[in-house]
């Protein structure tokens, strides 16, 4: 195939931290922020050809039948003079204009240059299509109409129209490091490095006084009702997450049926992959229930489920969505090699208007003088572009699948050609061969093993794999792990299971074991297990979190705390929701908003095996509480807006612990 020219540039799509800034007035939850749309704009020219016969007056009658029908077809009932529209002016000056060119042969070429130009405007005030005027462009130079060589001409005549498309910004990887990080905070030379260490230190003189104490109270510091539900049915468990971990090949195995054709994803793609993700969560929820496991085996295996259904999910959309590019590139492909078996002087888009002048210059000298005295080079120009405007209908034809209904557009060589670069580079796998190359059985288990949710052909990578970072992480893992089971046994156990304390003082005492639970399980998720997965994977990006803890509103914390989940919402719930559903954004940022808060009710149904909608109303009280970090005046005024951010971390756990355990 020749060589494409003029690609489109590449274009930087690094996701920028104030992104999200200049739309505050919106509402957003962690997982949901807006992300702001670009309109990029696109000028797009429009050429109609008339075939006209040469010296032949019923070409001519047949020429203003035309503009006559057209204009019938755009406006079937015109109104009265009286009130008449700026776009019904423009189709009566059309009609009025033809008419009289059919009478005045010396001036033909400026009427109808100036017939053309006012249908193709008025048919733009009208909404009409390219399709239609595609169509209309046709039926006035049917197959049964005499070639250039037996004297037809040409004219031509341009319009150019200016569209707005909708760019989306999406997530985007890098290699980079994790905020707390050891090695990448004494390579940084990061000035609270100290503090780091210092906060392990006490970490672990806070482990050793619980364990001393636990030990007083009850003679042992392992082994109470919290590690008997550890242990309960674990075998069980095991075997169930692994069987759940090897139940998502389903999703590898309907692209693998789209990437042979056999499954086209719009539509029948679409409705399989929807009916797999309900029957994935459905059985999930139903084994968890039906093995009556306790809170923490519950808890468990229904998020470990969510994660996986939010995996598959973004395996079958991103690869569907590229299986739908692939037919497009393959049509675009083919409708540029039909337009470059013309002469590179006739799809030239820069000669048009030279092209145009000389056609209808020779137009006029064909009127004034006797057409048998036509030159033959005439005929060959007529010829050739009769060939162009023969192509440029075939590849329309093969494009009418792609081409949207609502715009206008041109088919030439360069929109081809930047479009079938724009395809390429989407279609490109990480070894530079085009998509399905990468529907592999070792890519989805590679996939699996990302901590992402979302979904690319290409991820940033390292060279190779640590075995001291995997191990300092699996260590990091266990002895965390270990003061969080000594803190919920020794300080949040005795107090909710106590029926002689009331909710209030409840509550006042369990402020800081359950912030100290919060810490606990964010560094362990997002610090130890992300990153231990992260370079087993040779995955490089591992941004799982911000400076949560600096955030000034519960929105900032939202897209700040948990990037996997903010990356998978963002892509697959916002944006699908304003393409699909042509939301606004404020209405999809509130849409995926009120999908996170059920989808965590959902996880608390299953392990309460009560519904209680508690955690629903408090992830929806965050709405208020984002109205209020936007006022001026807290804005203004950091440390205060952080304290209060810090006061509602404090008091939303305990208050969703207490009401959970006292109903």
């Amino acid at each position: 195939m020749d060589e494409y020219p003029n690609p489109r540039p590449v274009e930087d799509s690094s996701e920028d931290d104030a992104l999200y800034q200049d739309h505050q007035g919106h509402l957003s939850d962690a997982h949901a922020h807006a992300l702001l749309d670009e309109d990029t704009t696109t000028t797009t020219t429009t050429t109609t050809t008339t075939i006209l016969p040469k010296g032949a007056k019923n070409g001519l009658n047949n020429l203003v039948a035309h503009h006559q029908s057209v204009h019938q077809k755009y406006q079937p009932s015109p109104p009265s003079d009286g009130n008449r529209s700026e776009a019904d002016e423009t189709l009566h000056e059309t009609t009025t204009t033809t008419q009289k060119a059919s009478t005045e042969p010396s001036n033909l070429r400026v009427r109808l240059q100036e017939a053309d130009r006012s249908m193709m405007g008025s048919s733009l005030l009208n909404g009409s299509s390219s399709a239609t005027s595609l169509a209309s462009t046709r039926s006035s130079t049917s197959p049964g109409t005499p070639s250039s060589t037996d004297g037809y001409h040409a004219i031509s005549t341009t319009s150019t129209v200016t569209t707005k498309k909708r760019k989306v910004r999406r997530p985007t990887f890098e290699a980079r490091s994790s905020r707390l990080d050891p090695e990448q905070m004494a390579k940084n030379e990061d000035p609270f490095r100290g503090f780091h260490t210092l906060f392990w230190i006490v970490m672990g003189a806070y482990g050793l006084i619980t364990f001393d104490q636990e030990w007083t109270r009850v003679g042992k510091a392992f082994g109470g009702t919290l590690f008997s539900s550890f242990s309960q049915d674990a075998i069980i468990l095991a075997v169930s997450d692994f069987g759940l971990v090897l139940s998502t090949g389903v999703a590898f195995l309907l692209i693998k049926f789209i990437s042979k054709g056999w499954i086209r994803y719009r539509v029948a793609g679409m409705v399989i992959q929807h009916c797999v993700q309900v029957l994935f969560l459905l059985f999930a929820i139903a084994w968890t229930i039906w093995r009556d496991w306790p809170w923490v085996q519950s808890g468990f295996f229904t998020l470990h489920a969510i994660t996986m259904l939010m995996k598959i999910h973004s395996y079958i959309a991103y690869n569907g969505e590229l299986s739908e590019k692939l037919i497009q590139l393959k049509k675009s492909e083919a409708a540029y090699a039909q337009i470059k078996k013309v002469e590179p002087r006739t799809v030239d888009d820069d000669s048009d208007d030279s092209r145009s002048d000389s056609s209808s210059n020779h137009a006029d000298h064909t009127y004034d003088h006797d057409t048998t005295d036509s030159p033959t080079s005439d005929n060959e120009q007529d010829a050739s572009r009769l060939h162009h405007r023969l192509a440029s209908e075939a590849a329309a034809a093969l494009l009418q699948d792609t081409i949207p209904s609502d715009s206008t557009t041109t088919i030439n060589t360069s929109q081809l050609a930047a479009e079938i670069d724009d395809l390429r580079s989407d279609l490109k796998c990480q070894n530079g061969e085009l998509w399905p190359a990468n529907v592999t059985v070792a890519n989805f288990w590679d996939y699996l093993l990302v901590p992402s949710l979302i979904y690319e052909l290409q991820y940033p990578r390292t060279s190779r794999i640590r075995p001291l970072y995997v191990f300092e992480k699996s260590v990091a893992t266990l002895g965390t792990f270990t003061l969080l089971y000594l803190t919920t046994e020794h300080y949040i156990y005795p107090v909710v299971f106590d029926p002689t304390i009331s909710p209030l003082r409840a509550l006042v005492l369990l402020l800081i074991p359950f912030m100290m639970n919060y810490l606990m399980i964010f560094y362990i998720i997002f610090e130890c297990i992300c990153n231990a997965f992260a370079e087993l994977s040779c995955f490089a990006d591992r941004n799982f979190y911000e400076d949560w803890w600096n955030c000034v509103s519960f929105d900032e914390w939202a897209r700040k705390w948990n990037k996997p989940v903010h990356h998978f919402l963002l892509r697959h719930v916002y944006d699908s929701s304003i393409e699909s559903f042509h939301l606004s954004k404020s209405n999809a940022a509130f849409a995926t908003f009120f999908l996170s808060s059920c989808v965590h009710e959902l996880v608390m149904m299953v392990v309460t095996r009560k519904v209680r909608l508690y955690l629903f109303v408090l992830q929806m009280f965050q709405l208020p509480l984002i109205w209020m970090g936007n006022n001026k005046t807290i804005r203004e005024t950091p440390r205060l807006a952080n304290a209060l951010f810090w006061m509602g971390m404090f008091m939303g756990p305990p208050l969703l612990g207490v009401a959970y355990c006292y109903a």
